[in-house]
């Protein structure tokens, strides 16, 4: 009987054993199970960027041999396009990079994870620098850089042309002018015409006191007056030969960084995010400029300061330990700082922004630092777009497009876009 009792007793031990290593959907570099785990991670990309990171994902890694990562990278457009078709198929990644104009859309879908509820390291931010990743008073994303919009300029054509930027606020018009001086003096287009960029036209709104968005954001912020104005601004650039024809602008994507004319030295400014100006930079082999927008200066502080990106964590992860372990060490490593230096913007921890200051051989780097101290003196800070606010893209550009080949007059098209906007908007 006792030695019945004894082998009856093993059983139970080995059973138990074999139980305890088999709990848990999530164990990866936790326990000493050696189980794999594969997670997906996906984001928009530059060449540098898929560079940099597939070598932050090896360091990732080796730090954690459990976890295997798939990486998927796309160009901005075809990113969301492939966003939306997973979302719908309820398949998103386990992280993905995600931008302030889609957050809102995600997370009220409920496609993204409360982050509050899982172990992630924001001691290295301050309170509002993780503020802008809360909707509601949830943490639904992680804020990986601050940013703001700017032009970098080639100073060569600048000096043949024979001009140079004010050193103090300047107006719309000057700044058209002086592209159109550049085509008249050097034969390059003075800019790319950048009329289908919402970010960039909810800056034209933001210094006449408006906003592309209302409020509550179910409708259009802008009014039909400066909808004409923004539109008549670039048609008549192109007409005086500031920007190029209409069939040049429509022969590349505005979005992909290998296209930009700025790069064949055919533009002399160029309107970017702070941190892709350094590839930039290295591409065309030569200094350039970085100047602040027109009129920043006004009364009304219309520079705004935003998160460049985000990380955010599928809501139906199968595994969210392991996709929080890849958060933080994007987030937080040193050595991945050191990799990535500003290419997604300037780093939210604050002490990788320093440490990137400090030994990044590059010279991009410091001169980005220093211009982004300039922004946060002026700007302020700018709210997330409305969920339906994804569209947004998509329906400027058709416009615009419509407007360069002259089959929408600035008027009509300001009409479509409100009309066609309220509708996005309210869906």
């Amino acid at each position: 009987m006792k030695k019945r009792c004894l082998t009856l007793l093993s059983i139970f031990m080995v059973v138990g054993v074999l139980l305890s290593g088999c709990s848990g959907s999530d164990s990866a570099g936790g326990n000493n199970s050696g189980d794999k785990v594969n997670i997906r991670f996906s984001w928009w990309t530059n060449p540098n960027r898929t560079k940099v990171t597939k070598e932050a994902i090896k360091l990732f890694e080796k730090k954690y041999p459990n976890i295997h990562v798939t990486m998927e990278y796309y160009s901005w457009d075809a990113y969301w396009q492939k966003m939306a078709t997973v979302a719908a198929g309820g398949k998103l990644p386990d992280v993905m990079q995600m931008d302030g104009s889609r957050l809102r859309s995600f997370a009220e879908k409920g496609q993204v994870m409360d982050l509050s509820k899982q172990d992630i390291d924001t001691s290295g931010l301050n309170k509002n620098t993780v503020n802008l990743g809360k909707l509601d008073g949830k943490l639904y994303a992680l804020t990986t850089s601050i940013n703001a919009q700017f032009m970098i300029s080639n100073p060569e054509i600048l000096k043949k042309a024979g001009v140079s930027m004010p050193d103090k606020n300047y107006t719309w018009e000057e700044f058209a002018d002086i592209l159109v001086k550049i085509n008249k003096k050097t034969g390059k287009y003075g800019a790319a015409n950048e009329m289908e960029q919402p970010a960039y036209l909810d800056y034209f709104a933001r210094t006449k006191g408006e906003s592309l968005y209302s409020s509550d954001g179910k409708s259009v912020g802008v009014s039909k007056t400066t909808l004409k104005e923004w539109f008549q601004f670039w048609l008549d650039l192109q007409e005086k030969g500031g920007v190029p024809s209409a069939q040049v602008n429509s022969s590349y994507s505005h979005n992909e960084m290998t296209a930009n004319p700025f790069l064949s030295e055919k533009t002399a400014f160029n309107w970017l995010f702070l941190g892709t100006d350094g590839q930039y930079e290295k591409s065309i082999g030569k200094p350039i400029g970085r100047e602040l927008l027109p009129e920043w200066g006004n009364d009304n502080k219309p520079y705004p300061l935003h998160a460049a990106m985000f990380w955010t964590m599928s809501s139906k992860t199968e595994h969210p330990d392991a996709a929080a372990k890849l958060m933080n060490f994007l987030e937080n490593d040193t050595e991945v700082a050191k990799l990535f230096q500003n290419d997604r913007g300037i780093p939210a921890n604050t002490k990788n922004m320093q440490l990137v200051a400090d030994t990044s051989s590059d010279g991009a780097v410091k001169k980005q630092n220093e211009f982004m101290k300039k922004v946060q003196k002026i700007a302020t800070p700018l709210q997330l777009d409305p969920a339906s606010a994804g569209s947004t893209g998509d329906i400027l550009k058709n416009i615009a497009q419509q407007v360069t080949f002259k089959k929408l007059t600035p008027s009509k098209a300001a009409d479509q876009f409100i009309s066609e906007m309220n509708t996005a908007l309210n869906k």
